[in-house]
């Protein structure tokens, strides 16, 4: 029971640090808005290039370090800002009763949502470019459908600019992000929370020039702000829970390690054939928990990313005789353990691991992890399940 209220204050602190900024920036947008509506057409012209400039350094951003959650979600909000803009020109004050804002308000949520719960992935993808074209093509129907929701019993109530069902509608898509922000907490998912709830903002308030360059602002900067951080952190961090980058793990190297340490290269064995046996979602889930098995042991290390496949151990102040038969007893205790995943389905494993102990002739660590990587995929080629010193 303690440990189970201990995990929920951590998933709530971790919440409330993650949600610092993105919250801030948004209150910072309300704040703004209700206490200096209408703005000078001055400030309201530069808001609306600042949006343009965060914008455009965000898409860069994604692009290069290869992001395609936040990049779909900015996406849809350059249109979204572009397209209110133009229906505001066509049809001045009348533009909220048009059926393509209707439209606009009714698919919006749907999109945020969808690309929420996407699973994290590098945008240089296949599967991108179809979500992409996917995109274009829904753009494309709603162009030709949009008139159906003029052809809906049309009810006079609103909430600023927005119809009320279609306020309540964001309101119901929007909960189920708010809780899972509070459970399965990332830096991204908390950042697109936000931004799409500034959007909200934005699109009850777009009859305002002041409330539509304020909250689309806040968009664009939440998702600059949290793709900054999120960079960030991946330059220190994996995104397993408790293990470090391979850059952290050289920067803790050179600064943090004593001058005697020793290294524990392992990875799962077979692990192609795993992958599609069970698909690569499910192997990153199987990577977490093989790591909380091993953090489960009672020794002293900390574990880093390698590669896309192996992680390091690494035992500070131990040589490789006794961290030797560390790593065999985690290797059995792997061996012996059944993983079982949320759908039931349970899987067995057994690692392979490669001891290496710094010397005075390892100029530095990547000196010594490349030797240990060099010996690890030696011996793999001959069995599975074993464990060697170099």
């Amino acid at each position: 029971m303690f440990i189970k209220s201990a995990s929920n204050i951590k998933y709530i602190f971790s919440t409330i640090k993650s949600s610092f900024l993105p919250a801030f920036l948004l209150l910072a947008g309300l704040i703004s808005f209700y206490m200096q509506n209408p703005y000078t057409d001055g400030w309201n012209l530069t808001l609306h290039y600042m949006f343009f400039t965060a914008t455009a350094i965000n898409l860069i951003l994604l692009f290069v370090s290869n992001r395609s959650k936040p990049m779909f979600s900015m996406l849809l909000g350059v249109v979204c800002y572009i397209i209110i803009n133009n229906l505001k020109i066509r049809y001045g004050d009348n533009y909220a009763a048009t059926s393509e804002f209707c439209c606009l308000c009714f698919i919006l949520p749907i999109n945020f949502v969808f690309l929420y719960f996407l699973p994290q992935s590098q945008l240089h993808t296949k599967r991108n470019c179809f979500l992409l074209l996917g995109l274009l093509f829904q753009a494309t129907i709603l162009s030709h459908i949009h008139p159906f929701f003029s052809m809906l019993p049309h009810i006079d109530i609103a909430l600023e600019a927005i119809p009320l069902w279609a306020c309540m509608f964001w309101i119901i898509l929007l909960t189920p992000l708010a809780i899972n922000i509070s459970f399965k907490n990332t830096i991204i998912n908390t950042g697109l929370f936000y931004a799409d709830a500034s959007l909200f903002m934005g699109l009850i308030y777009s009859a305002y020039p002041s409330g539509l360059t304020t909250f689309f602002l806040g968009f664009a900067l939440i998702l600059l702000c949290v793709t900054i951080l999120d960079i960030y952190r991946s330059l220190h961090y994996d995104y397993l829970e408790n293990v470090g980058s391979k850059a952290a793990y050289i920067h803790h190297a050179n600064s943090k390690f004593p001058f005697k340490y020793t290294i524990a290269l392992f990875s799962i064995d077979n692990r192609d054939k795993l992958i599609a046996a069970i698909g690569a979602s499910q192997c990153r889930i199987l990577d977490q928990m093989v790591v909380n098995r091993i953090l489960e042991m009672p020794y002293k290390f900390s574990i880093y990313r390698y590669n896309e496949s192996e992680l390091i151990m690494v035992f500070k102040n131990e040589d490789a005789r006794h961290v030797k038969e560390f790593a065999d007893n985690i290797r059995r205790s792997i061996a012996a353990s059944e993983f079982i995943f949320a759908s039931r389905k349970s899987v067995k494993i057994t690692i392979s691991v490669c001891v290496s102990e710094k010397t005075r002739k390892d100029l530095d660590a990547a000196e010594v992890t490349e030797r240990t990587h060099n010996a690890l995929h030696k011996n793999y080629r001959f069995n599975c399940n074993i464990i060697s010193v170099v």
